[in-house]
């Protein structure tokens, strides 16, 4: 078996390196090895490859087209989130980033089960680190919500995966439908499912990525959900339960981001709507519903990111991030308004964007396999996409008059670049669907563009328009804050602490505190034995004798010192100087 270089290694390296010896000129660094671990992805051969060996033990990739599909999505996005971050001076965001976008490359490529725990695993650690970069106090109760639950995703599957070693001897990432409904199929299911944000544990995403700096957000927007989709894809294709859940997913996330004041809390929410159309699609399980999935993830991470960094940009120079303050920013930087409005239209699927030629290869195969309500949810959601994306977030920050007096500083020019080039990506993927479908996992014969797709899209999308003219005061942003199933979650822990403090904490007093009292009497006992027993003569005679003997000592020191101590120390160093000098010569 041929041996590789795995990329993710090479990432993991100089990822630490930058990490902790962080300078800013280091940026560039990561932003170039990023380069760098993209070519290799595109240079890679489909087959399976050992990259380690520890103890005899082989650690293997497999390079197919799934893989590298989600592979070349990975690398590209961390290349641009890189750029898009090259000017910001903060030791967590170059090096972590580098480290998360290496560790789901590393997901895509495992072949064994162990290197996908680590990798898995790795995932979640550098996420934690991009999410306190902003170094908040929000960040840091965020950052503990996402290690629990997390925590409980990483034990899932490790459980599961001891599960098939002990009683089905599978050591390998592969599709697990023989194995469907027993216990290990179900436990790695869940951490999966924790992954891509299903709802109702999903709190963990919206709570967490608004938290981190906005550079953060733009990778945190790409990995650990898409990661998923391709777990779901590989593992568990065609599995009927997530088919309708991801499909509620969708429809789940759009109402919440339509209620959102907050920008990158709204586009949270949308990540979980979107990431149901790839569950839904892993759910269906036919070669089309899974290139749907593969190609909407792959769309996702671009127009998503997009979003993110023009959000971002918002942010950045006008310092707010709540929508009812902002209001006229296309007059102050029509760029930055182009670039979001490329990457909405995009979302919402509009013709010669890469979501409408990805989206509805999901929507058209519910339709193939008689799959109404899965095919309804889905286009309710992108109708839904549309209202709250396009209309609510983007006439709300770029047109209207200014709800505050703000100001505007300059974006730097590494911004722009970044919005730019995924901007092109998602015209250049809408335009030539064909190039995009030969890199899909399986033959892909969807035609998009068809008579009916682009006038029932547009449709669409007109009434939907109206219908948000007619409502928008209504619907108007409003200072406030949505509950979630957070709320339950924050209501839970409480309820275990109380738990802990008021019957816990009391029973170990009572209980565990009166048996440790009762050991120690023992041990105190015992040694009060030992000392009496002792013979108290052979006691006496070491009490006599040791200051007998340290009295004899200072004696002779006192014989020795004369009161010029300083001179023999001078004598020292000058023997010890002429030591040295012969030592050398010599």
């Amino acid at each position: 078996m041929s041996v590789i270089i795995h990329p993710s290694l090479i990432g993991i390296l100089l990822g630490l390196l930058i990490f902790i010896f962080y300078h800013r000129i280091l940026n560039y660094l990561a932003f170039f090895v990023s380069v760098f671990i993209f070519l290799f992805c595109l240079n890679l051969q489909e087959g399976v490859y050992s990259y380690l060996t520890i103890f005899n033990y082989e650690f293997y990739i497999k390079v197919d087209k799934l893989s590298l599909f989600f592979c070349y999505v990975f690398s590209l996005i961390g290349m641009v989130g890189l750029l898009y971050s090259l000017h910001e001076e903060n030791r967590l965001i170059p090096g972590p980033a580098l480290l998360y976008m290496s560790s789901a490359i590393g997901v895509t490529l495992a072949y064994d089960l162990v290197s996908f725990y680590a990798f898995w695993e790795m995932l979640a650690f550098t996420a934690i680190l991009l999410i306190i970069s902003s170094r908040t106090k929000a960040s840091y109760f965020s950052t503990v919500r996402y290690a629990i639950i997390h925590a409980v995703s990483g034990l899932c599957l490790l459980l599961g995966m001891l599960y098939l070693f002990t009683h089905y001897d599978i050591k390998s990432v592969a599709t697990f439908t023989d194995i469907r409904g027993t216990f290990p199929y179900y436990l790695i299911l869940l951490a999966v499912l924790i992954n891509a944000a299903m709802p109702p544990l999903h709190f963990w995403l919206p709570d967490s990525y608004p938290n981190a700096t906005i550079y953060g957000s733009v990778f945190l927007s790409a990995f650990t959900t898409k990661s998923a989709v391709y777990a779901l894809v590989r593992m568990f294709p065609g599995e009927p339960i997530i088919s309708v859940a991801g499909a509620l997913m969708a429809l789940y996330g759009v109402i919440y981001a339509t209620l959102e004041n907050n920008p990158r809390r709204l586009l949270s929410y949308h990540i979980v709507s979107q990431v149901g159309f790839m569950v839904c699609g892993a759910g269906l399980g036919s070669q089309e519903a899974l290139n749907g999935a593969s190609a909407h993830a792959f769309a996702h991470i671009i127009y998503k990111g997009l979003l993110f960094m023009s959000a971002g940009a918002v942010i950045y120079s006008t310092g707010l991030e709540r929508l009812h303050l902002l209001g006229g920013y296309a007059r102050r930087n029509p760029w930055v308004a182009l670039y979001f409005f490329v990457g909405a239209l995009s979302i919402s699927g509009l013709p010669l964007t890469s979501g409408f030629v990805s989206k509805n290869i999901t929507i058209h195969s519910a339709a193939d396999l008689h799959k109404p309500l899965e095919y309804l949810l889905m286009e309710v959601a992108s109708v839904g996409t549309f209202f709250s994306i396009v209309m609510k977030m983007g006439f709300n920050i770029f047109f209207g008059e200014p709800k505050s007096n703000y100001e505007v500083k300059p974006i730097p020019w590494n911004m722009h670049a970044a919005m730019f080039i995924a901007s092109s990506l998602c015209i250049l993927i809408g335009i030539l669907p064909s190039y995009y479908y030969q890199l899909l996992p399986y033959p892909e014969h969807f035609v998009p563009y068809t008579y009916t797709n682009v006038v029932n899209s547009l449709s669409l999308f007109s009434a939907t328009a109206l219908i948000y003219f007619l409502v928008a005061k209504l619907i108007a942003p409003k200072p406030k804050i949505n509950l979630d199933t957070e709320w339950f979650f924050i209501k839970l822990c409480k309820a275990l602490v109380y738990l802990f403090n008021k019957i816990l904490v009391p029973a170990e007093y009572r209980y565990v505190g009166e048996f440790y009292r009762f050991l120690v009497d023992k041990m105190l006992a015992l040694v009060r034995d030992l000392l009496v027993s002792m013979n108290y003569s052979y006691l006496r005679k070491v009490a006599t004798e040791v200051p007998q003997h340290v009295y004899n000592l200072s004696i002779k020191t006192a014989k020795f010192y004369d009161g010029n101590m300083l001179k023999y120390l001078q004598f020292l160093l000058i023997f010890l100087a002429i030591l040295l000098t012969v030592i050398i010569l010599i």
